[in-house]
C-alpha cells in the first residue's frame, strides 16, 4: 500500500524546532544532511542537487534564506521567504525545511550539527566569504562538506528570462550588455579598485529622518498636524562617499567640514568604515551641516525638509589652513573626489588647488534647495571625471527643455573630460566622452528613497572611470549603485563588495 504524502506545510517548521529534530536523528543513529540556499526559481538543477544531497544520508534538512538577507541585488527575491519554503518542502526528498535566522548558514550548521553539509559543484572553486565561513562551522562540529556535481542550472538566468522585473527595454539592454561585456570584466574593474588611492573631499552632512503619522487639520490652524514616532540619523555628504568607496578600496582618506557648534565628531567617526581615515575642517560659528526629513510612515512619503547650516564662506585663516593641509596630502592619491555640496567648504582658493593636482579628479556639484542657481560646476576649471543629474546640468548651460545630449558634450569639452555622466532618474544615464555617448536604463526596481543615490552612483562609477573603463561600463555600474542605493532610506546602507557582485551577477545571468 501506497504510504500517504506528507504535505508541505508539515514539513515547515521553526529553526528550534529543527534543531530539536536532527538532535533527535542523531541519537537514534540516523545520518543528517544539510542543504541551505535561497531556492528562488526552484528548477531541475535544485530538484537534482536535493536528491543527491537526500542519498548521502537518512534525514534531509533545508534551511532557506530569509528575505532580508537575499544578496542578489535590491529586485530580489522574486518570491517571499514562506512561498519558496514551501516549494522546496513539496519535494519528497526533503525531511524538513526551516527559514534561516541569519545571513549565513554558519551559525545554524553550529547549530542543526549535521553528519554533512552539501552544497552545489559550482560552490568548490566559487569561493564566497560565506562559504568559508560555513567551511569553518562545519569543520567545528565535525561536518563533513560535500559538492554535488549534476546539471549546472541558474534561478537568476530563469528569473531574468521569465519572471524579469524590468520592462523589454531593459531586459533587452542587460542582454546586449552582458553579450559584449562578461561578468568577469565588468567585476574585474571592482577588483582593481582595490589599488586606487582615493582621498574625498567635501561637506559632513547628517540626514536625519523623523518618522511621523497624519492626525489631521489643526482645530486652530489651517495646518496638518503630525505625531513624531520615531528618528534616525545616517552619515550623508562627503562622509557618504567615502563609506561607499571604502568597500571596494583598502583604505579612503576623507577631508570632511563640520561645525565648531555641535560638531558631532566623534558620531561621525563611529559612522565611518574601519578603512576611512577622516581629517574634519572646522567652521567657525557652524553647526555641523544637518537636514532634517519629516516623512510620513505609512505611505513613506517625504513631508518637507528642515536645514541646520551657515553656508557663508569660511574665514581667511581656516580657507588658508584647509589650503595647506589639501596641498600636503593630494600628491599621496592617485583619485581626488571632490563632492561639492555648496555649503561653503569649498572657496575658489581650495577649487583652484584641487584642479591643479595631479591625481585623478573627480567632481560632482550638487543642487539643493540651498544652493539652488549659486552652485554650478561652472566653478570647476576640469575634471578628469564629472558626474551631474540633469537639471544640475541645466542649470550650468542655463537651458530648460530639449534633450541634453548636447548640453553634456559642451560642459565635458569645456572640463576636458575623459567622461561626464548625467543622471536622469527614472530614465537611467547619459554618459559622454570625446564624440562617443552612451544612454542606459535606470536598473531600479523598487524606489525607497533617492536621497543618496546620486552618491553612489558617483563612488561606483569613478571607480571605472579612474581605470578608463568603456562609457556603457561606467553608465552600468553608476546605475548598479543608484540601484542599491534607491532601495534603502538614506545611507541606511552603503556599498559592498560581496552584495554588489551578486547584483551584478543576478543581472548578467
Amino acid at each position: 500500500m501506497e504510504e500517504p504524502r506528507v504535505s508541505a506545510a508539515g514539513k515547515l517548521v521553526s529553526l528550534s524546532d529543527l534543531a530539536a529534530l536532527t538532535a533527535g536523528a542523531r541519537a537514534a543513529g540516523c545520518r543528517v544532511v544539510h542543504c541551505h540556499g535561497v531556492f528562488d526559481l526552484l528548477h531541475v538543477g535544485h530538484i537534482r542537487y536535493l536528491e543527491r544531497a537526500r542519498a548521502l544520508g537518512d534525514m534531509l534538512v533545508v534551511t532557506v534564506t530569509r528575505d532580508a538577507f537575499v544578496n542578489k541585488g535590491p529586485h530580489r527575491p522574486a518570491f517571499p521567504e514562506q512561498v519558496r519554503a514551501e516549494v522546496v518542502a513539496s519535494l519528497a526528498c526533503v525531511d524538513h525545511v526551516a527559514i534561516n535566522e541569519g545571513p549565513t548558514a554558519s551559525e545554524t550548521i553550529a547549530r542543526l550539527a549535521p553528519h554533512v553539509y552539501a552544497k552545489g559543484a559550482e560552490f568548490r572553486d566559487h569561493r564566497t566569504p560565506e562559504i568559508l565561513l560555513e567551511e569553518a562551522a562545519a569543520a567545528a562540529v565535525g561536518c563533513e562538506m560535500a559538492f554535488i556535481e549534476d546539471i549546472t542550472s541558474s534561478s537568476s538566468h530563469l528569473l531574468n528570462r521569465y519572471l524579469s522585473p524590468f520592462g523589454p527595454e531593459v531586459d533587452a539592454y542587460l542582454a546586449d550588455f552582458a553579450a559584449r561585456h562578461p561578468v568577469a570584466e565588468v567585476l574585474g574593474r571592482l577588483d582593481a579598485a582595490r589599488a586606487l588611492r582615493p582621498v574625498v573631499v567635501g561637506e559632513m552632512i547628517i540626514d536625519e529622518y523623523h518618522y511621523c503619522s497624519t492626525l489631521g487639520q489643526s482645530s486652530r490652524a489651517p495646518l496638518v498636524a503630525m505625531q513624531y514616532l520615531s528618528h534616525e540619523r545616517f552619515a550623508g555628504g562627503a562622509a557618504g562617499v567615502a563609506n561607499h568607496l571604502a568597500g571596494f578600496c583598502e583604505a579612503v582618506d576623507v577631508f570632511l567640514q563640520v561645525g565648531d557648534l555641535d560638531t558631532e565628531e566623534e558620531w561621525v567617526r563611529a559612522q565611518l568604515k574601519p578603512n576611512v581615515r577622516p581629517t574634519f575642517v572646522r567652521k567657525a560659528d557652524s553647526p555641523t551641516v544637518t537636514k532634517l526629513r519629516y516623512r510620513e510612515s505609512y505611505f513613506a512619503q517625504p513631508m518637507f525638509e528642515i536645514y541646520r547650516m551657515n553656508d557663508a564662506p569660511p574665514e581667511a585663516a581656516a580657507e588658508a589652513a584647509l589650503c595647506e593641509a589639501l596641498a600636503a596630502a593630494l600628491p599621496g592619491h592617485d583619485m581626488v573626489v571632490v563632492a561639492d555640496y555648496g555649503h561653503g567648504m569649498l572657496t575658489p582658493a581650495a577649487i583652484a588647488l584641487l584642479t591643479a593636482a595631479d591625481g585623478f579628479l573627480v567632481v560632482n556639484t550638487q543642487s539643493n534647495a540651498g544652493n539652488a542657481g549659486y552652485h554650478t560646476i561652472g566653478k570647476y576649471a576640469r575634471a578628469d571625471y564629472a558626474t551631474l543629474a540633469e537639471n544640475e546640468l541645466r542649470l550650468e548651460c542655463r537651458v530648460r527643455g530639449g534633450e541634453p545630449h548636447a548640453l553634456a558634450q559642451s560642459v565635458a569639452r569645456r572640463l576636458g573630460t575623459r567622461a561626464l555622466a548625467v543622471t536622469r532618474g527614472g530614465r537611467g544615464c547619459l554618459c559622454v566622452g570625446g564624440d562617443e555617448l552612451h544612454e542606459a536604463p535606470a536598473l531600479a526596481a523598487k524606489v525607497v528613497d533617492r536621497v543618496g543615490a546620486g552618491d553612489a552612483f558617483l563612488a561606483l562609477s569613478a571607480l571605472g572611470a579612474a581605470q578608463g573603463a568603456p562609457l556603457e561600463v561606467l553608465a552600468f555600474l553608476g546605475n548598479v549603485a543608484g540601484a542599491e542605493a534607491a532601495a534603502t532610506v538614506g545611507n541606511r546602507e552603503t556599498l559592498e563588495a560581496t552584495r554588489l557582485e551578486r547584483h551584478v551577477r543576478s543581472l548578467l545571468r
